[in-house]
C-alpha cells in the first residue's frame, strides 16, 4: 500500500528502527537497561514504573536523534552548513509568523542570529533535563505510605 499523495514518508532509519526486533536483547543493551532500570528503582519507582521510565528516556533520545539525523542528512544534500541553511530560510520564516503569531514572531525575533549547532545542543540537553523532572513529579511524597 503506497502513502496518500502528500503523506510525509518515514526516513529510511524510521523504518529500520521497526526491524531492530531483538537488538535490545544484545548484552550492551541489556547492561543499560538494567542500568536504568537500577538508577529509576533506587529513586523509588518500582520496577513497572521504572521500565516505562526507562522507555519515556529512550523514545526522547531516539526521536530527537533521529529528528536530527534526517535534518543533517537534508543540510549535507544541500551543500550548505546548518548556520547557512538557517540564515537562508530565516527571511521566510519571519514572513510566515506575522499576525496572527504573536507568540511565534517574538521567539523568532528572539532566536534570530544564534549559533544554531549550540541551540540545538542546548535545545537537547534542556528537553532531556524535562524528562525526568516530569517522571520525578510522579512519584509519591517521600514519607507517603503510597511510595514504593
Amino acid at each position: 500500500m503506497s502513502p496518500a499523495p502528500g503523506a510525509p514518508r518515514a526516513s529510511g532509519s524510521a523504518g529500520e528502527l521497526g526491524e531492530a526486533g531483538v537488538a535490545h536483547l544484545g548484552p550492551n543493551t541489556l547492561r543499560l537497561s538494567e542500568d536504568m532500570l537500577t538508577d529509576f528503582e533506587e529513586a523509588g519507582f518500582s520496577l513497572e514504573q521504572a521500565d516505562r521510565a526507562v522507555n519515556t528516556v529512550m523514545s526522547y533520545v531516539i526521536g530527537v536523534s533521529t529528528a536530527e539525523a534526517a535534518r543533517l542528512t537534508m543540510l549535507a544534500r544541500s551543500g550548505r552548513s546548518e548556520q547557512e541553511w538557517t540564515e537562508h530560510l530565516w527571511p521566510a520564516a519571519e514572513r510566515a509568523v506575522q499576525p496572527p503569531y504573536p507568540r511565534l514572531r517574538r521567539l523568532y525575533a528572539s532566536r534570530h542570529g544564534e549559533v544554531v549547532d549550540g541551540a540545538r545542543n542546548d535545545n537537547f540537553r534542556d528537553g532531556l533535563a524535562c524528562v525526568p523532572d516530569g517522571l520525578e513529579a510522579r512519584l509519591p511524597d517521600p514519607g507517603s505510605p503510597d511510595r514504593l
